[in-house]
């Protein structure tokens, strides 16, 4: 405790390079008689630490004073910053303190040259209070259960034993071992609802989510793995197909459309997702789609049909 302590005020000292006794006593909440003790020891261990009492006073580190940081070069130190400050961004843990102290032994003051924000325009504190959780009990070695909608639309609950979140595609996943269906399953925070974590522990001898496993459903064993589309974009949709498709699926035509041929897993997702683009988008391929959006836009149409009065024939 004592050692951790001393390490403690060294960081403080190369971090603010002049402090006082009361101050660090109350920081790291001891007296400050414990606090001249410990800076005895520094002082006894090589470290060119001084106090300098009265006005202006306070407890100093040398200028040249810098720890061996010969373990480590610039070009480490840096990348070592930069991935603790990945982590506080995407609010994963909290590395201030951690960052703080590599800072001050590092003699680099970190830049916010990175912002990141996994979350949609709307607010989603849903998503991230499960994302919370879902963190909780995979540090914790706990499962949780929870009301699932896959992309079907169907509803089911779940217990299962988290392995670990996953972002793509602007969603994040939880990578988990199901116990109803006994096999890997992905499944997306924003599908999740009544999210609880509960007691019981993993089991020790489960292995880590499969590298070639991605599915959502048992239907993916069977379904194809995508389905081939062409699609005609109206130039007005121009942000939404750069947005939506990679450049070598796009090919922009003289009159300003755009020609997409892609390709996406089957499901319910991929009709909603077309329609979305109202009348800037035609399907080309497959046949079956068409006739699948036609039906969905009469069944849209006739919601809007006029009400007939109680009488008329």
């Amino acid at each position: 405790m004592k050692n951790s302590r001393l390490f403690e005020i060294l960081y403080l000292l190369m971090e603010h390079r002049e402090l006082t006794a009361r101050w660090l006593a109350e920081k790291l909440e001891v007296s400050q008689r414990t606090i001249y003790r410990d800076l005895d020891a520094l002082s006894a261990s090589g470290i060119p630490v001084f106090c300098q009492k009265g006005k202006g006073g306070g407890i100093r580190l040398m200028e040249q004073f810098q720890m061996d940081r010969s373990l480590i070069d610039e070009k480490e130190q840096e990348e070592l910053l930069t991935a603790l400050q990945s982590l506080h961004t995407i609010k994963a843990i909290d590395t201030s303190p951690l960052l703080s102290r590599l800072s001050a032994l590092f003699q680099k003051k970190p830049t916010d040259w990175l912002e990141v924000d996994f979350g949609s325009w709307e607010n989603h504190s849903k998503e991230q209070l499960y994302f919370d959780l879902c963190k909780k009990a995979i540090l914790s070695c706990r499962t949780i259960r929870f009301t699932y909608y896959n992309s079907n639309g169907q509803e089911s609950s779940r217990t299962v034993e988290p392995l670990c979140l996953y972002y793509k595609g602007g969603g994040w996943y939880i990578k988990a071992y199901c116990l109803q269906k006994e096999d890997y399953r992905m499944f997306r925070l924003n599908r999740i609802t009544n999210l609880k974590v509960l007691d019981d522990l993993v089991s020790p001898q489960r292995g880590p989510y499969p590298a070639d496993s991605s599915k959502e459903s048992p239907s993916s064993r069977t379904a194809p793995i995508s389905i081939s589309f062409v699609l005609l974009f109206s130039h007005t949709a121009a942000y939404r197909v750069m947005d939506a498709f990679l450049p070598e699926e796009i090919d922009q035509r003289q009159d300003g459309s755009f020609l997409v041929h892609t390709a996406y897993p089957p499901g319910q997702w991929i009709l909603g997702f077309l329609l979305s683009f109202g009348k800037d988008v035609r399907v080309l391929e497959p046949e079956w789609m068409k006739k699948e959006l036609e039906k969905e836009a009469a069944a849209v149409a006739s919601l809007y049909a006029p009400i007939p009065e109680i009488g008329e024939p």
